[in-house]
C-alpha cells in the first residue's frame, strides 16, 4: 500500500526566479545574466540597479541565488 510514499516535489522558486518569471524573455535573461555575472555585477549595486527599475529582490536572495543555494537548486 505504501510502497510508492514519496515527499511531494518542491514547487517553490527563490525571489529572483519568481521575479525572473513575470518579466519578457529578453528582460529575464538579461536579469539572470546580470545575477549570474559576478565578475561585472557584485551584488550592492546590482540590487539598486534594479530597485532603479522597479524590480525589488534584496541582496540575500540575489547572493543565494548567484551561489547556487536557494529553492531553484535543491533537489526536492
Amino acid at each position: 500500500m505504501l510502497e510508492d510514499l514519496r515527499p511531494p516535489k518542491r514547487k517553490a522558486t527563490c525571489k529572483v526566479a519568481t521575479v525572473a518569471q513575470g518579466l519578457s524573455d529578453k528582460d529575464r535573461e538579461i536579469l539572470l545574466a546580470a545575477v549570474a555575472d559576478s565578475v561585472n555585477w557584485k551584488i550592492k549595486p546590482l540590487e539598486t540597479e534594479l530597485k532603479k527599475r522597479g524590480l525589488m529582490i534584496s541582496d540575500t536572495p540575489l547572493m543565494a541565488h548567484r551561489a547556487q543555494n536557494c529553492s531553484c537548486f535543491r533537489d526536492a
